[in-house]
């Protein structure tokens, strides 16, 4: 359970800091358009602070964590949202910059943080699997 809060709180400092870094490079750059650095921030609190903030709660009540694809849940689920978070982060910069880049670059920016959904994702089923099979065992 501790292991969830502090990947929570590291999720909490680096959403925080895509907040104050969009904030206030928008405010020095005199940006006005739409930018992903401002999803980046509510990504990072969302789907990494609140998950893994909530997650002990179904360790506590439904031992989720013995189940293997609990592991695997971590492990994906980490990977996705960091490669996520990333790709967005380099795309929101871009923007906010306006640094010139190709549309190959482009695309691969977008790709890459298209694939990290699809990663988060295939953690979210490790997820389920794992509530489903906890809850199969304690007979919830």
């Amino acid at each position: 359970m501790k292991k969830s809060y502090k990947i929570a709180v590291a999720y909490l400092v680096f959403g925080l800091i895509a907040g104050v870094f969009a904030r206030e490079v928008t405010k020095f750059t005199n940006f006005t358009g739409q930018t992903v650095m401002w999803l980046v921030h509510t990504h990072a609190l969302v789907l990494g602070t609140a998950v893994f903030v909530l997650l002990p709660l179904f360790m506590k009540n439904f031992h989720i964590e013995e189940q293997k694809s609990f592991k695997k849940f971590e492990w994906t689920y980490n990977i996705g949202l960091i490669l996520t978070l990333g790709f967005m982060t380099v795309r929101g910069v871009t923007q906010l910059f306006a640094l010139p880049i190709s549309s190959t670059v482009s695309s691969m920016i977008s790709g890459f943080a298209g694939l990290g959904h699809i990663i988060l994702t295939i953690g979210i089923v490790f997820l389920f699997q794992a509530l489903f099979k906890s809850a199969e065992n304690n007979e919830i």
